[in-house]
């Protein structure tokens, strides 16, 4: 929910109801400790319990990863006076520590809906900030219904005074998107041309080991290539893009690069 909301700041918080995550934790947490508890008297009586004891752990294990991450508060601060939106992401229980991400608000270029499927089949909603120069695109956590997510959105662009897009089709094209569109064979997968390009990319940096551009490119290609495998690469060529933006005191993409490795590490 918005916060705060003036000339100068707008504050947007969300953070997902305890009742669901009370519910989890009352049934499902004392299931996988008897599962575990089974096993080992099974396995003491010369019982295979190893299935009991596994099948409990990895439910107590999906049952603490939902806890932690649906207790997450998350954060957006717009402040016009700093020309900064800073986000943050931290634990209602401090299981994990606070992260956050910074970045100049004339570097947002517009704002636009995103409708992604749902766990149970249904359609939820979120807004989704596009980045300047590449047109990267990143989602605000909001409750998933298309109302909410049409007001944030909208409020939003008139604090910054960015475009809304009601329609993706009239939103910019991501420069990666541009990429795959312009120089992918006939027949060939996205996932085949990003295989090729990173081979070509990492190929351009053994020539040219100080270019931001290829770090930064070599790096968003990686990420949507494999965002499980190669995150961690993924991010070591952000950070360098950044670094080398920095070093030539382009401070704009310099930011960017910042906030794209910022996201990868969060898999968003």
């Amino acid at each position: 929910m918005i916060i705060e909301q003036n000339q100068h700041r707008l504050l947007w918080r969300f953070q997902k109801s305890l009742w669901g995550v009370l519910l989890i934790s009352i049934t499902l947490i004392p299931f996988s400790l008897f599962l575990c508890l089974l096993g080992l008297v099974l396995q003491r009586a010369d019982y295979p319990g190893i299935i009991a004891v596994v099948s409990g752990c990895v439910i107590l294990g999906i049952v603490l990863y939902t806890i932690i991450n649906d207790t997450e508060i998350t954060t957006y601060t717009f402040d016009k006076v700093k020309n900064s939106l800073l986000w943050e992401r931290r634990n209602r229980f401090k299981i994990v520590h606070t992260k956050s991400v910074e970045f100049p608000c004339h570097l947002i270029s517009g704002i636009e809906i995103e409708d992604v499927s749902g766990s149970e089949g249904g359609i939820a909603f979120y807004p989704r900030l596009i980045l300047a120069s590449i047109s990267w695109r990143f989602i605000l956590k909001s409750n998933g219904s298309h109302e909410s997510a049409v007001s944030l959105a909208k409020t939003i662009a008139q604090f910054l005074d960015i475009p809304y897009f009601a329609s993706k089709s009239e939103a910019p094209t991501s420069t990666l998107d541009m990429k795959i569109m312009a120089n992918r064979e006939p027949g060939q997968s996205s996932w085949q041309y990003l295989e090729n390009e990173v081979e070509l990319l990492r190929q351009q940096l053994d020539d040219h080991p100080h270019d931001p551009d290829i770090h930064q490119d070599l790096g968003i290609s990686l990420y949507y290539l494999n965002r499980w495998i190669h995150r961690k690469e993924a991010i070591t060529h952000l950070q360098q893009a950044e670094r080398l933006f920095e070093s030539t005191e382009d401070s704009d993409r310099a930011a960017i690069a910042r906030v794209m490795a910022a996201l990868v590490s969060w898999n968003y």
